[in-house]
């Protein structure tokens, strides 16, 4: 009897075998349909940031379950280390909080790859809504120094289009340091505006602004800008709108009537260590001087500048091949440069000379190499109005 229950139990355990592996072949037969890729992709740029060389590509790709795979591949990583990587929120210029956490970068493969369908608060967002993101990726050093980014790129909406404005920034107040200015278009129509400098000391922070005018013509500050860090040499700045509240999309940096001033320091604003034009002066020479000229009664020209407070019919000297500029505001009083001494239209001086002669506006003289040793300014009325201007090379 007890072999009897024995077999039993033998056979139960067998066939109780037999249906675990016929349920484990069925679950085989009918597998769970894994996502399946659209075809739809887009490829994001990721450049280098401070000392580092590493740069590559962010892969967007569309899965059929509403899924993202963001798959990031880089070159010049360090086998062996791990580097966080995040979607944040805004431009890469202005910063922004963490939204998505992505898969760390392997060092050894420089490459991290992750499926997802929300952000890191839960909330949804689809391959599209990340096409249209305002957003940039950061990937970081390691996790015990994630304040040092090597790679970033800016994605969604705030992808650069390739289209972009670029202006020389002459030397100025210091020797040696010069630069360029570029902006860049991006998708959704704003700018990114980057400043770099050439010679900066590693040290310096230099201020930066874009003024209304011609370079050298003491403008008003229209917009300020990051200022250009002297370890990099670099400043970026998100563009959208001037320091009034007038919108200022890519497509209108070109018709500004406006110039850089690089500065050395905030504690030293008045020494510009790099300047140029921009929009629609580009091209323009940029003012050694300008003058700001009033009137006091017949008596008198006013000058007031740098060199000048007001001072009455001052003598003064310029430079051959530069430019200068007299702001007029003096009527009744036409402002005449002249090559004789005196009142009257006559030996009026017009090389390099735009406006002579007016009572209002702007005069730029652009001294030419074949000017006089000596000129003078006068009133067409008053022979009392007048002063000596000196021309030297």
């Amino acid at each position: 009897m007890k072999t009897f229950k024995k077999q039993i139990s033998i056979y139960i355990l067998i066939l109780s075998s037999v249906i675990m592996a016929s349920c484990s072949s069925n679950d085989n037969e009918e597998p769970i349909a894994e996502a399946q890729l659209t075809g739809k992709s887009k490829v994001f740029a990721l450049s280098a940031l401070t000392n580092s060389d590493v740069s590559g590509t962010a892969t967007f790709l569309e899965y059929d379950d509403n899924s993202t795979g963001i798959k990031l591949d880089l070159q010049n990583t360090v086998a062996g280390s791990s580097h966080p990587a995040h979607i944040h929120f805004n431009t890469a210029a202005e910063g922004g909080e963490i939204k998505i956490t992505l898969s760390p970068v392997d060092g050894t493969t420089g490459k991290s790859s992750k499926n997802i369908k929300t952000k890191d608060d839960g909330s949804a967002i689809t391959y599209d809504e990340l096409l249209n993101y305002n957003g940039y990726i950061n990937i970081h050093l390691s996790t015990t120094d994630v304040a040092t980014v090597i790679s970033q790129g800016d994605i969604g909406q705030n992808e650069l289009t390739g289209r972009l404005k670029e202006y020389s920034l002459a030397t100025k107040d210091v020797a040696g340091i010069d630069g360029v200015a570029k902006f860049y278009e991006r998708v959704n129509g704003t700018t990114l505006g980057v400043v770099v400098l050439n010679n900066p000391n590693p040290a310096g922070s230099y201020p930066t602004h874009i003024h209304a005018g011609v370079a050298g013509t003491s403008g008003p500050i229209i917009l300020g800008l990051n200022n250009v860090d002297g370890a990099t040499g670099k400043s970026k700045t998100q563009i959208t709108k001037l320091n009034d509240g007038t919108d200022l999309p890519y497509t209108e940096i070109k018709n500004l009537d406006a110039y850089i001033n690089v500065h050395k320091s905030t504690a030293d604003i008045a020494t510009i260590v790099a300047q140029g034009n921009i929009g629609i002066n580009d091209g323009q020479p940029t003012v050694a001087k300008n003058y700001n000229v009033t009137n006091n009664g017949a008596s008198a020209y006013i000058f007031n500048n740098a060199a000048f407070t007001n001072a009455e019919n001052p003598n003064f000297t310029l430079e051959r091949g530069k430019t200068y500029t007299f702001q007029i505001d003096s009527p009744g009083h036409p402002f005449l440069i002249k090559s004789v001494q005196g009142n009257g239209t006559a030996n009026m001086y017009n090389g390099g000379v735009t406006n002579n002669g007016i009572v209002s506006g702007t005069i730029t003289f652009t001294v030419p190499a074949t000017a006089p040793n000596t000129l003078f300014y006068n009133c067409e009325f008053h022979g009392a109005m007048t002063g000596v201007i000196t021309i030297i090379d």
